[in-house]
């Protein structure tokens, strides 16, 4: 796991690319700033809700944000398996609440990566489900409901979910980048300090990952590598800078020697298959994986997933795949 010191630059990273990534990709430009305020913890997440974008809509219901940031690493790789995403750093929810009738339509589901990028949105919809007491969902209701009257707005100024997406040269995701590169020469002194140091090798790395700066990432996963090489953590994450410089090869190696360290790694099975699949087009393979993962896990998001991954896609693999 991470020590403290690498958590706390991931958390003070994300909350940069949280706030401009909101206010920019988000919410309409009348709106004023992002607020977030603390909200609840759950198993996995430290939850915040954005009371400074709280509005009503056209049916009457409060549109609200709610930020999902993992509270440790454990948590983090955990939620990044169920999200379906290597990279996940942390997501956002956007909610429609009914006061009166003490429901909620969930309407977005934003999953974020290093400098805020968005790795995927997730549409949600349907009827509106009642709010369970003691909720997360329940609190923000709390929260938010009794300024009712006081957040209205017209049916024009209504929030709505944005179709679009922001720039890829915008000057907010550049602020990003040069916030989160203001922390690697710290981290850059702990190495120096004591070369042997495993974790500050780990820092650094995940310093590197987070400003999107994969190759410098490589090389200082390689040096905590050297120190102990049987880190399945690290192996995966040097994997997804391997894959993300396009280097599948040496992304599927990592993977391998991680599943070798422990066959009940979930997150190299997957890696191992989404690489195969998406990058390398070899589905055969891939779906050898995907089964591997469902006789492990069977019951979260991510299994859902990979099963749907096996029904859309082994038709289209031929009789080479084992059962």
């Amino acid at each position: 796991m991470i020590e403290t010191a690498s958590n706390n630059l991931m958390n003070r990273t994300l909350r940069q690319a949280l706030l401009l990534t909101a206010v920019c990709c988000i919410m309409p430009l009348s709106v004023q700033a992002v607020q977030w305020e603390p909200l609840a913890r759950t198993e996995q997440h430290d939850v915040a809700i954005d009371t400074g974008s709280v509005r009503l809509t056209n049916l009457s219901r409060l549109a609200v944000w709610l930020r999902f940031t993992p509270f440790g690493e454990q948590q983090r790789r955990q939620a990044a398996i169920d999200n379906g995403q290597m990279s996940y750093r942390l997501h956002l929810e956007y909610y429609e609440i009914d006061c009166s009738e003490q429901s909620a339509v969930l309407g977005l589901v934003d999953i974020l990566g290093p400098s805020g990028k968005r790795l995927a949105r997730k549409k949600g919809g349907g009827p509106p489900e009642t709010i369970i007491p003691g909720s997360v969902l329940d609190m923000a209701a709390r929260k938010v409901c009794p300024d009712l009257e006081e957040n209205s707005v017209s049916v024009e100024e209504d929030i709505e979910a944005p179709e679009s997406e922001p720039p890829a040269d915008a000057p907010e995701e550049r602020q990003i980048t040069e916030e989160s590169l203001k922390l690697i020469p710290a981290a850059i002194q702990k190495t120096v300090r004591d070369p042997k140091d495993l974790e500050a090798w780990r820092e650094l790395g995940n310093a590197y990952f987070d400003a999107d700066m994969p190759a410098q990432a490589i090389a200082a996963y390689s040096r905590a590598l050297a120190i102990k090489p049987d880190d399945t953590n690290i192996l995966n994450d040097q994997g997804a800078m391997y894959r993300q410089t396009g280097d599948f090869t040496r992304a599927l190696a990592n993977f391998e020697k991680a599943r070798q360290m422990d066959p009940l790694n979930l997150e190299s099975i997957y890696n191992s298959g989404y690489v195969l699949a998406f990058d390398l087009n070899q589905i055969d393979r891939a779906i050898v994986m995907w089964r591997r993962y469902l006789t492990l896990d069977k019951t979260s998001e991510t299994s859902r997933q990979v099963q749907s991954f096996i029904e859309r896609y082994s038709s289209s693999a031929g009789n080479n795949v084992r059962k």
